[in-house]
């Protein structure tokens, strides 16, 4: 049986437009019909960021969602990485707080947690996920960017969120590389997808170039929803003119579980021309086993560090507060023995103060 994938176009974040949009796919996809009784709302809340920078979903649509949704029990959660930011800051900038206030729908704050045990590459792993899990399904409503990591982020990299604060920068820190990462978010998302209820991915202005948080905004005019997040990212692939198998977990998901078979629903999906996606190359060439004995040797000169700009940063302080290894100092330099180049910092950052330096072996493949 196929995955349904719904998509409608959105044109702007208008009010009336959004409304219209998403009454639309509620309409194709039928699931107002079996909301379940108790439900979690969860955006991309990367950080404290305005919602016309692009870097979190966008409040229009989380509030039209939020109001479609006849279920009993109601809220709205996200937990960003920097638990030392009053996280009453981040519903503010990013607008959720103006949500709840229009709704009455409660933000919720992830302090307690319940713990999520599973296998990766044959490794018991535990982590500490939202208690809420336990008794609301999941309406993750993501938001499309590429990734410094994974290539991309939409449906399923938004559902590693549902990790408690600073937990997640300790898990950059035991799965280290690009592919490593994307291998225990495949068997994450293996652990949770029968927790998630619905996902709809906010791609109306999406973010391209240095995502997730300092790339440049593109119009690409869609709202992309279904039941299965896999098949919703499979789709926002296509949409940024990039194969499946070019995202590192898609591809993982693809060797472990293989890809679903797709029927979309709705308007037409026309991709995005000279959508920047970096990393690519990078991609594809780290996954070539016959290349496998070469590339080994040329990894020690793939190197992408984070740096930070004096003239932009206003020592706000988020990026040694996130990273995982204590491997920025209190006057904001870098430690390079102990950083192990996860770009925590650079996502977090809320001036775009930090930018990422490559290797020339870097440049070449991304």
């Amino acid at each position: 049986m196929k995955s349904k994938v719904f998509i409608v176009r959105c044109i702007s974040y208008e009010q009336g437009v959004v409304e219209e949009a998403t009454q639309k796919l509620f309409d194709l996809s039928n699931i107002k019909s079996v909301c379940p009784e108790y439900l979690l709302f969860k955006p991309n809340m990367l950080s404290a960021r305005h919602p016309e920078e692009g870097v979190t979903t966008h409040p229009a649509l989380l509030e039209t969602i939020v109001r479609l949704c006849n279920s009993q029990k109601k809220i709205i959660g996200d937990s960003p990485a920097n638990i030392n930011k009053p996280i009453e800051l981040y519903w503010d900038k990013c607008g959720y707080a103006n949500v709840s206030k229009a709704t009455g729908i409660p933000l919720v704050k992830f302090t307690n947690s319940t713990m999520l045990k599973f296998q990766v590459a044959g490794q018991t792993t535990e982590v500490p996920v939202t208690e809420f899990i336990q008794n609301f399904k999941v309406f993750n409503v993501a938001k499309l960017k590429t990734h410094g990591l994974t290539i991309m982020t939409a449906g399923l990299k938004n559902l590693y969120g549902l990790i408690t604060g600073f937990n997640k920068s300790i898990l950059h820190s035991k799965f280290i590389s690009p592919y490593d990462f994307s291998n225990f978010l495949v068997s994450y998302y293996a652990a949770i997808k029968n927790l998630v209820f619905f996902n709809l991915v906010d791609a109306v202005v999406s973010m391209e170039g240095d995502g997730p948080a300092a790339g440049q905004l593109k119009h690409t005019g869609y709202l992309i929803g279904g039941s299965d997040t896999v098949a919703v990212d499979m789709v926002c692939s296509k949409l940024i003119g990039i194969k499946p198998e070019d995202i590192p977990y898609l591809k993982i998901y693809k060797d472990l579980y293989g890809l679903p078979a797709v029927e979309i629903i709705g308007d037409t999906l026309t991709p995005v021309k000279k959508f920047l996606v970096p990393g690519i190359k990078r991609n594809r060439l780290l996954s070539s086993r016959f290349l496998k004995p070469f590339l080994l040797f040329l990894a020690r000169y793939f190197k992408a560090i984070p740096i930070i700009d004096p003239s932009k940063c206003r020592h706000c302080y988020a990026c040694k507060e996130v990273c995982p290894v204590n491997a920025i100092s209190k006057n904001l330099k870098f430690n390079r023995k102990k950083c192990i180049n996860c770009l925590c910092c650079f996502e977090v950052c809320p001036h775009k103060a930090i930018r990422v330096k490559k290797s020339f072996i870097a440049r070449l493949f991304t």
